[in-house]
């Protein structure tokens, strides 16, 4: 099986995935980074890179990715990575892993944008029963 068969079928873990990773963690970044993320996953060869540009983006003096957010995002596709390398063979799991993340982050951005949408969205009610 080639990966991006493989990887249809882990599609859902890395959407469940990234929608927990934004529900789960109270500040998030801006959009502008989760759109730079998808691009540095675009550019990697390996998950690794990946990773330390996450943790880079949230050791920086004023991060631009909150540190548990950062954190986050690293911890909740672990398991759909390690789901997904142990059905390759040792020379395909960089490749697969990398492919994962390219997934994942556009998963992350579209989450991203919906629960903007929602908090928008439920910041105007709030103003409008505040005026009543």
């Amino acid at each position: 099986m080639d990966i991006e068969s493989l990887l249809r079928s882990h599609r859902k873990a890395l959407v469940m995935a990234a929608e927990a990773a934004i529900r789960d963690t109270g500040k998030l970044p801006d959009k502008t980074q989760l759109n730079r993320l998808v691009s540095i996953c675009g550019e990697a060869i390996c998950g690794e890179e990946i990773t330390s540009y996450l943790r880079y983006q949230a050791s920086r003096r004023n991060p631009p990715w909150p540190r548990a957010f950062a954190e986050t995002v690293i911890e909740r596709i672990r398991g759909p990575l390690d789901t997904l390398s142990g059905a390759l063979p040792e020379a395909e799991r960089d490749r697969a892993r990398v492919a994962a993340w390219r997934v994942y982050a556009v998963f992350l951005a579209r989450a991203y944008t919906y629960a903007s949408a929602v908090g928008d969205s439920q910041k105007g009610q709030d103003r409008d029963r505040a005026r009543r």
